[in-house]
């Protein structure tokens, strides 16, 4: 939880929402792995944190609840992945607290605005080939 340390010592504090949205969200990623064997949570590289509790918190119910106490194994441990930041052109965040989020829904985000978010990732440049 260094995003704790690093408020505290700041001097901002921290608001009851923030301190357990952590918890909050490896609570609902134990539920999915445990009911319906989801294993792989993927986010922003700011979720990095919030997707290391969960792996955590999975590995420890699990354990606690198994009869031999130990952990998962590598085909049934929880594993996570953390992907840039999905940025507008200024360098601001996409998101629903910038206000510009991305939905997949037509009425929300038109399939223009949709296939300018998301064609640079289904065409990166760098994947192109080049030939003499």
């Amino acid at each position: 939880m260094r995003s704790v340390k690093n408020k505290m010592s700041a001097g901002d504090g921290m608001s009851f929402a923030e301190f357990t949205y952590p918890l909050l969200q490896a609570w609902d990623w134990w539920h999915m792995y445990s009911h319906n064997n989801v294993q792989l949570q993927i986010g922003g590289s700011d979720q990095y944190g919030n997707i290391v509790a969960g792996m955590d918190a999975i590995k420890y119910i699990a354990t606690s609840q198994s009869e031999t106490q130990q952990e998962p194994g590598p085909m049934d441990a929880p594993y996570g992945i953390t992907v840039p930041l999905l940025t507008t052109s200024s360098g601001q965040k996409f998101g629903k607290s910038a206000g510009n989020a991305v939905w997949l829904d037509k009425d929300l985000t038109s399939p223009f605005d949709l296939y300018g978010v998301c064609s640079p990732l289904l065409y990166p440049r760098p994947f192109i080939p080049y030939h003499d």
